[in-house]
């Protein structure tokens, strides 16, 4: 028995002497400030070194402050705060995108701003602070990051709006694909710990530099980022560069969840709290910017939802039309969707076709499926995924930190005003920025959940419902008297050129048209007027647009742009004399468009001046030297100006290049009629004939030297 007994001690020992030590190594270390990586770096990719985002300063009366680093204002807002916090402060920041950074305005009608201005009326027991920390592009990943650094800013609570950055820059997963489960998780436990994080700085302090690559080339186990965010759409004309990889997007959900968790470990290593919020996105109102079709599809397949999609059109009216309006005619538009997407069911737009139908057919349950799908299979995710919104939720529970279903407060609102949850316009002014309004809601819906928790001592009622509080009113009329007109409507001309460049024509004139009700006269309305100028065109209603152009080279008589898309404008609705004088300002403004000079040049021929004609002609051929149309025109000009022999070599060098030119035999024809040698001229005229017999100018012209011929 005492053998036994002595052996149970002897294992015992043998279990607690590692665990004794390694508890002593974790309070030594923690008293000496070791921080676990978890904490310090991100398992999933690495950073260039980065500027810090608040700088210390000292103002004229003395005081310390940290205020934004000026290398960082293209990403966020200019801000400022005490290097001391004072007694009864309670600090807040807010993390997130460009959301979160007020965008498309700026901070003082951010949620930020808002708070800012409402919290001391909801509780006035103590003094707050709310520090607007959201990036422009910035997605969860470099919000950790950012975190890392305010946490030394003795901060009260984080309010974390993250999820529609995700998929904007570039990168990959190199160490963790493949790598099993159980590892992964072992390596993530230690890697909260001290003892094992300071191993592994120490191996990486003594481990010799690396002077060659790996063996076979293998790269490195993670992905190193740029120090500050480089979007893959700033390298691209649109969304052109995504494509459809379902891996990488299960990878970015995992990093997403695991940037969350890592912003609730940091703010409570502080003893901060932190709310984290859904991130919803517009799903009615805004179509994918890419789609592609599902893999797999096979040529009957694709065959059969071309035809059903033709029938669609037709129900509808024509192609890319508005559903319509009849609910007949939706269901039965909405039934060919439903066969579409059972065939093509990762096709983005489609997808949304389909939405669109079943909101017009009534049929909401449906209509928000499908644009949810929709907005899951966008090629081009600047959307934060459905699945993100029970990421937040999940990773706020697994780490016991709060959370606010801002998506379920506007779904909420939604559903009160329309009769369904699904969000769009006026609440999101594009795909995920809110309206003034919202942003000013979700400062309410944060007061209240800070309430909940009992972070503020407010009054009841004190949440999204205080909007009609005397009090909330006074200060939105104190908010918004700061905002003149052209600061409201320069966000929205800005939103507006954003998504045109994305490729997203009819969203961008939409955007533009209410921009326009905003300001028409600061300078940025120059571009929703072109916008919404280009759709009035495209609706084939070419004399409504010819106000927008006009205001447009109003704003800005030296922008050559919009001479140009006037000049265009009233060339096709016939006004050839006015469209010329406008085609000759912008060859005066920008004489590198040769577009532009060849246009005026080919007008001033029709309009019985080709000897203006000429030196434009010759321009546009310098920088287009291989359009016949160009050509053929100079030597039009050149002819019709009485240079005969210069008009007749540029006739022959075209049908060296052409045999068939048929304009260029005609300008021959005309030449040989001019020096009185009528058979020649016949000859071309019916040469030309036979190569395009519905050529009016020479059948014309061989018409009357048939007429002219003298009788034998």
């Amino acid at each position: 028995m005492a053998l036994r007994a002595s052996l149970r001690a002897k294992i015992g020992l043998a279990i607690l002497s590692p665990l004794i030590a390694f508890s002593l190594s974790e309070g030594i270390l923690h008293l000496a400030g070791v921080h676990p990586l978890s904490l310090t770096e991100d398992p999933y990719v690495g950073f260039a070194a980065m500027q810090p985002l608040f700088v210390e300063t000292k103002t004229d009366a003395g005081e310390k402050r940290m205020v934004t680093n000026p290398a960082k204002l293209t990403h966020f807002n200019q801000q400022s705060f005490p290097v001391e916090k004072a007694p009864g402060t309670f600090r807040i920041f807010s993390v997130g995108g460009s959301t979160a950074y007020g965008h498309p305005w700026r901070d003082p009608v951010s949620f930020s701003g808002w708070l800012r201005e409402l919290l001391p009326k909801a509780d006035s027991s103590r003094k707050w602070e709310v520090i607007n920390a959201g990036g422009i592009s910035y997605a969860s990943y470099r919000e950790a990051m950012l975190i890392a650094e305010l946490i030394q800013y003795k901060p009260d609570l984080f309010l974390v709006y993250s999820g529609h950055n995700e998929f904007l820059e570039e990168r990959t997963y190199r160490g963790t694909a493949g790598i099993p489960v159980a590892v992964r998780e072992l390596s993530a436990f230690l890697d909260h710990t001290r003892t094992y994080s300071a191993l592994r700085r120490l191996m990486r302090k003594s481990a010799p530099a690396p002077t060659t690559a790996p063996a076979g080339g293998a790269p490195k186990t993670t992905y190193n980022m740029a120090a500050e965010v480089d979007d893959v759409l700033a390298k691209t004309i649109g969304p052109t560069s995504y494509t459809r990889d379902d891996t990488l997007r299960r990878q970015v959900l995992e990093h997403y969840g695991a940037s969350l968790a890592r912003m609730a470990k940091l703010a409570h290593s502080v003893g901060a709290e932190v709310i984290f919020l859904t991130t919803p996105g517009n799903e009615k109102d805004c179509s994918p910017f890419k789609s592609e079709p599902t893999p797999g599809l096979t040529p009957g397949e694709s065959a059969r939802i071309a035809v059903w999609k033709a029938r669609a059109d037709s129900l509808s009216g024509k192609p890319g039309s508005a559903p319509p309006d009849s609910a007949a005619a939706a269901a039965r538009t909405s039934a060919l969707y439903d066969s579409i997407v059972a065939l093509d069911s990762r096709n983005a737009g489609l997808l949304y076709s389909a939405g669109k139908c079943a909101y017009a057919a009534g049929n909401f349950p449906r209509a928000k499926l499908l644009f949810q799908k929709s907005l899951d299979e966008d090629i081009c995710p600047l959307r934060a995924l459905t699945p993100m919104r029970s990421i937040v939720m999940e990773t706020a529970r697994a780490n016991s930190a709060p959370s606010l279903d801002w998506a379920a407060i506007l779904e909420k609102k939604t559903a009160h005003r329309v009769g369904n949850d699904i969000l769009g316009e006026p609440d999101f002014v594009d795909h995920v920025h809110l309206s003034i309004d919202d942003y000013r809601l979700m400062a309410l819906a944060i007061i209240g959940k800070m309430s909940a928790l009992g972070i503020a001592k407010t009054a009841p009622g004190w949440d999204e419902s205080a909007a009609s509080n005397p009090a909330v009113t006074a200060v939105a009329e104190r908010v918004m008297s700061k905002m003149g007109s052209r600061e409201l409507g320069e966000g929205l001309h800005n939103l507006a050129k954003v998504v045109n460049w994305a490729g997203k024509h009819e969203d961008a004139a939409r955007i533009a048209e209410r921009a326009l009700a905003t300001d028409s006269l600061g300078l940025e309305a120059i571009w929703s007027s072109l916008f919404v100028g280009a759709a009035r065109e495209r609706e084939g209603k070419e004399a409504e647009a010819i106000p927008h152009y006009r205001r447009a080279v109003r704003l800005d008589p030296s922008n050559p742009m919009s001479h140009h898309y006037l000049a265009d404008a009233l060339l096709r609705l016939g006004s050839k004399e006015e469209a010329a004088g406008e085609f000759a300002t912008v060859a005066e403004l920008d004489p590198a468009d040769g577009e532009a000079a060849g246009k005026l040049g080919m007008l001033l021929v029709s309009l019985g001046r080709p000897v203006e004609a000429i030196p434009h002609l010759r321009e546009a051929l310098n920088q287009f030297p291989n359009q016949p149309d160009l050509r053929a025109a100079l030597n039009d000009a050149e002819l019709k100006s009485g240079n005969a022999d210069e008009a007749e070599s540029g006739f022959r060098q075209a049908l060296e290049r052409n045999p068939r030119d048929a304009r260029a035999i005609v300008g021959l024809a005309r030449i040989a009629e001019s020096k009185g040698n009528v058979p020649e001229a016949i000859n071309l005229y019916a040469r030309a004939l036979s190569i395009e017999p519905n050529l009016s100018e020479a059948r014309t012209a061989l018409a009357k030297a048939l007429g002219g011929m003298p009788s034998r």
